[in-house]
């Protein structure tokens, strides 16, 4: 299925996590880890003392082993975002299963632990790929607002809208790619700053977040 409105989603879907009950933002992260984008994202984070949630991609993770350990080491959150970044939408059980298991399997070889959250790429999803990240034992996780950081907007205008929006336990999306590499600098602190000045703090997503 298409990604659909959160709340609807909760209704249809509510094994899958749009949002948390948290007194907190979290922010997270998808795509990485990339070379330039991963260590901006980094960076804003750890400056401001701020943890969050990275979506990895495996063939990334098998390409720069050195930024997942950076990530870890930093005490964020890392997540599955499958192996070659493909639809899942109307892919068989066993194709979803091999996205999903490889991811992990490279996620553990270097941080040892297997991640425990998945998120499905473009947000697209059927009954096979709950299925799939159930048998990995992983939890699925979308997102309740979309900074649509990857379109041709000015941080001007992509910022204020996120800000406006959110509200305790907002799942928030970005990504660290190619696409957003000019952006992260300058856009991160935006939206960062407007919702602390609406008194917000942060969580990386993490089991208390199911409960």
């Amino acid at each position: 299925m298409n990604l659909i409105n959160a709340s609807v989603g909760k209704a249809l879907f509510p094994s899958i996590l749009w949002e948390t009950h948290r007194p907190a933002i979290h922010l997270t992260f998808d795509d990485g880890p990339h070379p330039l984008a991963t260590p901006k994202a980094l960076d804003i984070l750890k400056n401001r003392g701020m943890k969050a949630t990275f979506f990895l991609i495996g063939k990334n993770v098998q390409q720069y082993p050195d930024i997942v350990l950076q990530i870890l080491g930093d005490g964020h959150t890392i997540g599955n975002h499958t192996y070659n970044h493909p639809s899942m939408f109307f892919r068989s059980k066993n194709f979803q299963v091999e996205e999903i298991q490889k991811t992990s399997d490279s996620i553990q070889k270097i941080t040892g632990k297997a991640p425990e959250f998945f998120r499905p790429p473009y947000g697209y999803f059927d009954y096979t790929t709950l299925k799939a990240a159930k048998s990995s034992q992983q939890q699925v996780v979308l997102w309740s607002i979309d900074s649509l950081d990857f379109k041709n907007l000015p941080n001007e205008t992509i910022a204020p809208k996120v800000v406006s929006k959110a509200k305790a336990g907002s799942i928030l999306l970005f990504h660290d790619n190619h696409l957003t590499e000019s952006k992260i600098t300058s856009l991160v602190p935006m939206v960062i700053d407007g919702l602390i000045q609406r008194g917000f703090h942060f969580e990386p997503l993490s089991s208390s977040c199911l409960n």
